[in-house]
């Protein structure tokens, strides 16, 4: 993930407006959701939405998850302040209630680094989603008998 280089404060008003609509949804949204929640502030086109997003993106202000096709506000952004970090934020999905949590983990990062480096591999980004289910949806009952 490239390092953030603008902060929620200077952003242009339409990314300013997505931000805050992302932020405000506390969950992972579609675009489309977005489109919904920034339309009484006079954005409805599709494009602009997702320049925004892109643009929040690169900023390190947002992320898009790739398995739900949905995007969410960046829940560390302090820790991204002036680094970049590759593989260091996992999210953590659930499958029943779609609780997502997203955890900075600095050791994975070097293991991605080493990996990378051990084969000749330059990557540009990771996104490292876990699926499965929260605590308070149950544990996995898998093996019980029923």
């Amino acid at each position: 993930m490239p390092a953030i280089t603008a902060s929620p404060t200077k952003l242009a008003p339409n990314h300013a407006k997505v931000y805050d609509a992302l932020q405000h949804a506390g969950r992972p949204v579609t675009a489309y959701e977005i489109i919904d929640a920034v339309r009484s502030a006079g954005i409805s086109a599709p494009p602009t939405v997702y320049r925004a997003l892109n643009r929040l993106i690169e900023l390190g202000l947002a992320h898009r998850l790739e398995s739900l096709n949905a995007f969410v506000a960046c829940a560390h952004e302090d820790e991204h302040q002036g680094e970049s970090h590759l593989g260091s934020v996992v999210f953590l999905i659930c499958n029943k209630c779609g609780e997502t949590k997203e955890v900075v983990d600095h050791s994975l990062e070097q293991c991605l680094r080493q990996a990378s480096s051990n084969n000749s591999f330059h990557p540009a980004q990771a996104t490292i989603e876990l699926r499965g289910q929260c605590d308070a949806c149950g544990r996995d009952t898998c093996g019980s008998t029923s």
